[in-house]
């Protein structure tokens, strides 16, 4: 999931998004690298093979930090 991302390219309903081909279509007609390879978005990874559970999280706030970049950040309140 999107838990990071620049806000000058994405905004911040960006954030909580699980990667999906959507996604990746949507990111392309934006003129987004698709792997964030550009620094447009980090990513959470919250479930796979290697993973006992999924990890969940069940409370969260998007907030905006600004520094080098402006950026849209997810932060974690609780997850199980």
């Amino acid at each position: 999931m999107i838990v990071s991302c620049k806000a000058d390219q994405m905004g911040k309903e960006f954030i909580g998004r699980q990667i999906d081909r959507k996604l990746i279509e949507e990111l392309k007609t934006m003129g987004v690298c698709p792997c964030g390879e550009k620094g447009e978005y980090h990513t959470l990874v919250v479930d796979g093979p290697i993973f006992k559970k999924p990890i969940r999280i069940t409370e969260s706030q998007t907030i905006i930090k600004e520094g080098f970049w402006t950026h849209w950040f997810m932060d974690i309140k609780k997850f199980e």
